[in-house]
Formats: structure tokens, sequence, C-alpha cells
């Protein structure tokens, strides 16, 4: 006797054999190309090892040989050669090639696997696997249609919930991607498998919350790649601003797990006994129905669904995610580090100005900063009788302020500026290099994240006592971010020092005009730091996703299992399944709205300031 499921096996499978091959076609293997006229960047390998910077310089010398390329710069923590071009420009394939054939020895597979991962925002869609995955999705919806109207599920559910426990059990999804070579493959082939398992046993409530999940992403790599349009020309106005070797990236100990992991590895673990303890009451059947209900997929889609979110916010609001992987990480942060040379902006400020014996106050104060440049303190400037400058500029007759001064410099001030009226010095004016005005709205977001404040600096900072540890920056920031996570910490860092950025776990890099980029930065931003006060914000909304995404997974968990327990055995699976896509519905929703408000409090914090 055949049983029914059986006589569509050959149907479902070339099904699933034609999703996986459109998934192949989509993602594809070519090499990626962005380009604006005038120039190209261009996917680069094998720069990432221990030979990547002789790699590099290679590529480099190749490149630079064809008579239509201007210049070429190896950016190794992008995976990318930008190559400026003349006018008309050497087709594109040859450059391709050349690049290709720069490489000769092929990357390690680690290094081919990081490099895979690592998604440009100037990549868009085609790497990214959410169109390859949305294909297959389609596929499943569609068999998911078909099932509903046949009498019997083609796969039982039960099949689906063990496909879908591979998707979410932290463990589980590093060996299957150790097995798949590499964890952003492994979770598209799972997540893809899981998709059509679902709508084969129990239909397509699973689809659609995936489907969601899918969009929110592709908006979200659709977000990065106009920011990084209209970023890019002022980002790299040269060569030097271009390359940039590799960085280290490796942790001194393995990441903590977060509230999500925890509770994924404490119910999946419990699901088994559950299963067990059942089983003689219930029968194996609705045991393993009970056993599905404690997937915990409402805590995976909401956190997901948050970071998709929140990468399309932090799009729109000026900053460039370079790493969309370190959005999903906020969630376990416990200390924001602050990089001194980051706070300030190049940009002084007066702080102290001392009226030497019988000079007019008020004269001196309006001369004084009618001449002070907040650019450039040292330059020597003058309007009439006035003259402003550092005091070993002036040519001064008589009184120099000698106590004035010394007395200034043990109060803080970095510079000492005097003011003279002809030959005679009139004032002494203290200058200290001005912070970035949204310090406070930083440090205010760190302390409602609950966030321990680091400050590293290389000398006497003003206003320190809002940090709760103050360290010599020293030679290395980075080593002041590994020292950190040493003792368990996760760490975000707000600085220009690209190596400590590349260290940190979510590594918020400060690009002022004129300097190169920091290079290996997680999420790049301007002087101006509304972008990072939306980070360290979201340290707490991500928290708050957490909690409520876990409490729906509770709920959907005690729901699906009286749903199994209560009706026939045949379809409990199915029914258990049904409730967890609700509450991972409900996730998703939450995790969107919880970034929505973000913003808009964000928003109305900057109407009001």
């Amino acid at each position: 006797m055949v049983l029914p499921g059986l006589r569509v096996l050959a149907p479902v499978s070339g099904a699933v054999g034609l999703a996986i091959g459109v998934a192949g076609w989509l993602t594809g293997g070519r090499r990626d190309v962005w380009a604006r006229p005038g120039r190209l960047h261009i996917e680069t390998h094998g720069v990432h090892g221990v030979d990547g910077a002789r790699v590099a310089r290679r590529v480099e010398r190749v490149l630079e040989r064809h008579p239509g390329v201007l210049w070429a710069r190896v950016n190794a923590p992008a995976c990318r050669v930008v190559v400026e071009v003349a006018d008309p420009p050497p087709p594109r394939r040859e450059l391709v090639a050349l690049v290709a054939r720069a490489e000769s020895a092929p990357a390690s597979v680690d290094e081919e696997i990081a490099e895979e991962e690592l998604h440009h925002p100037a990549e868009g869609l085609r790497r990214t696997g959410v169109v390859a995955n949305l294909a297959v999705d389609a596929v499943a919806l569609g068999l998911a249609g078909l099932t509903r109207m046949a009498p019997w599920a083609p796969l039982p559910a039960e099949v689906a919930g063990l496909v879908s426990a591979v998707e979410l059990h932290p463990r589980l999804r590093e060996l299957a991607a150790v097995r798949l070579h590499g964890q952003e493959r492994a979770e598209s082939l799972v997540s893809m498998a899981a998709g059509l398992a679902q709508a084969l046993a129990a239909g397509g409530s699973g689809v659609v919350v995936d489907i969601a999940e899918r969009v929110g992403r592709w908006r979200e790599s659709r977000a990065d790649q106009w920011a990084w349009r209209a970023a890019e020309p002022r980002l790299i106005r040269g060569p030097e601003d271009a390359g940039a070797d590799p960085v280290a990236v490796e942790r001194p100990r393995p990441l903590p797990d977060g509230p999500v992991e925890r509770y994924q590895r404490r119910m999946l673990a419990g699901g088994v006994a559950v299963v067990a303890a059942v089983a003689p009451l219930a029968g194996l059947r609705r045991a393993g129905a009970v056993g599905l209900a404690v997937l915990p997929k409402a805590a995976e889609t909401g956190r997901a669904a948050f970071a998709s979110q929140l990468g399309l916010a932090l799009s729109r609001s000026g900053a460039l995610v370079m790493d969309r992987a370190a959005l999903r990480r906020l969630d376990r942060m416990d200390t924001l580090v602050l990089d001194g040379a980051a706070l300030r902006p190049g940009r002084w400020a007066l702080t102290d100005l001392v009226p030497l014996a019988g000079a007019d106050t008020g004269d001196v104060v309006e001369h004084g900063s009618a001449l002070f440049a907040a650019e450039n303190p040292w330059e020597v400037r003058g309007a009439g009788e006035w003259t402003l400058a550092p005091v070993d500029k002036l040519e001064l007759r008589g009184r120099t302020g000698v106590r004035q001064r010394r007395g200034l410099a043990d109060a803080g001030a970095e510079v000492v500026l005097g003011l003279a009226r002809r030959s005679r010095l009139e004032a002494l004016l203290a200058v200290e290099a001005d912070v970035a005005p949204e310090l406070d709205t930083v440090v205010g977001a760190a302390r409602r994240a609950g966030l321990r404040i680091v400050l590293a600096t290389d000398g006497q900072w003003p206003r320190a006592d809002y940090a709760d540890a103050v360290v010599e920056r020293g030679g290395s920031l980075a080593g002041v971010v590994r020292d950190i996570q040493a003792t368990g910490g996760v760490v975000m860092l707000l600085s220009g020092d690209r190596r400590a950025l590349a260290a940190a776990d979510c590594g918020v890099g400060v690009h002022v005009e004129g300097s190169p980029p920091p290079w290996g930065a997680h999420v790049l931003v301007g002087p101006e730091l509304g972008p990072a006060v939306l980070l360290v914000e979201a340290v707490v909304a991500a928290r708050s996703v957490d909690r409520d995404c876990i409490v729906l997974a509770q709920a959907a968990t005690g729901i699906g299992a009286l749903t199994a327990l209560g009706g026939g055995a045949t379809r409990a699976a199915a029914r258990s399944l049904d409730v967890v896509n609700v509450g991972a519905a409900l996730a998703f929703a939450d995790g969107v709205w919880r970034v929505h408000r973000l913003h808009a409090e964000a928003g109305r914090r900057t109407r009001t300031a």
C-alpha cells in the first residue's frame, strides 16, 4: 500500500529542486562591481590572510599598468579595489579579469567565508541572498496553497519542526555553518528548507512571516545602497582616502550569548524533555506537537525585524552601515568606549578670560571675542590697535603675564592667548579643544541603556566626570577594547581609529571631512553624532524587543501546547506550528514598531534641543 503523501514525492522534489536552482542562479558567482562615472569598486579576494598586504599591492600594480587606469587602491576591510579610470573608461570586464589574475593563488576557505559574509553597502540585493530566499518563499507559498486544498499533508509537520529547530538553535546553527562552509550560507539554506518544509506540512503561515522578514532586509539593503551612492564621492576624494590594509577582528574570547540565545538553548533543550514526559500520557504524535510548541521563533524573528528596520533608519539619517551583523548584536552591549580624539571636532573654544591690571573689561571681552578664530587659535589676528595671538608671537613692551599664564595652564587651558593693545598686554585668554556638542546626548543615552562609559584619552580631559573609567589611550586603542572584551565585556566604540573599530563588537567610526575614512568601522557617521546617539539609544530598544519577543514566544508555547493536546492527533503538530508562527508575526510587528518609536523619540529630542 502506498501512502498518499508518497504519491506527491516526485513533484514535491521537483519543486524543491527548482527552488534551489533559482536560488543558486540568483545568488550567482560573479564578482561584484559598483561603478559611477570615472570610478569602479571591484570585489577583491585574498586580501585578508597572511599574504593579504602582498596580494593587495600586486592587484594595485597590475591595474595601474593598464593605460586606462589613473590609480588603484585596495580597501581590504571592504574587500574592494577602488579604481579611478580615464575618459573614455576601459571595458569593465578587462579590469575584472586583471583583478582575478593578480590575485593568483585562491583564498583559503576561511578567507572566502569571511569575504562572502561581508556585505558592502554598494552591492545592494544580489549578494545578500534576499532575492534567492524570496524566490524560494514564493515557491513555498504556492506549495502551501496546494497543501491546504489537499486532504493530507505531503510531509509530516514534525519534519518541518525539526528543520526549524536547526534554524533556531544556536549550537545547531554553528554546526550547520561548519558543514555548509559559512554561517550566512547555512542560515540561508536552512531557512529555505524550513520554509519549504512548513509549506508542505503546516500551510503558509510560517512562509508569510518569512516573506515579511525578507522584505525588511530587502528595504534595508536598498537603503544602504542609496546611502553609499550619496556618501562615496564625499568619503573618497582621492587615492589617499581609498586604500586601507587589513585589520584583525578576532576577539580574545567568544562573544557572550544574549537573552535570545540563552532562551533558545533553554527552550529547545527543554522541548526534548517535554516530549519524553508527555509521550506516555498523550501518545507520540501529540507529544511531538507539544515539543514543537517550544520553538522560539518569535524571539529570533523580532530581533531580525528590529535590526533590519534600524539599518533602514540609520541609512536615512546619514549613517553608512558597513557591516549589518553589528546591528544584530546591540542587545549584548554593556560598555561604551569613547575615544577622546574623535569627540573633538577640530574646533576650539574660549573657556576663560583674565583682564590684566588697568585693562577695561568691556573692551577686552569685545575685542577678544571678535578676534578669536575657533578653527585656528594659533593664527595672529589683528584689527586696528588690537592683536590676538599666542603670547610668544606678540611684540610686547612691559608685562607678559607670566603668573596669570601659569594659572590658566594649571586650570586646564590647552592654549593661552594674549590680547594686546598696541604693544601692551591687556588680557589673557584660555582656549581648550571644543567637544562634540552631541556628547551630552550620547552620555545620556548610554546612561539610559545602563552602559558602562569608558573614556580613552592621551591627556587631561575636561568634564571627564561623566565617565565610569578614564584610561590612557596609549599607542593602541585596540588594546583597550581587547582588554575589556577579555574580561567578558561587549564593546561599542565611538572613534576614528580603524583598527580599534574593527576590534570592537560595534565600531561607530567618526569621519571628519578632510581626513581618510576609518575603514574597518561597522557604521560610519560624520562629525555630527546624531546617528551615533540613535545607535546608543537602540541598545535599550533592542533589549526591549528581546524581552517582548521572549514573552510572545512563551505565550505561543503555552497556547500551542494546549492546542496540540486539544484536537485530533493527526493535525496536532500543524496546529502547534500555526500558533508558533502567529507569535513570530507579532514579534515581527513589535521589532518594527520599536524602531519607529525610537526614531520618533530621537526626532522629538532634537527638536526640543
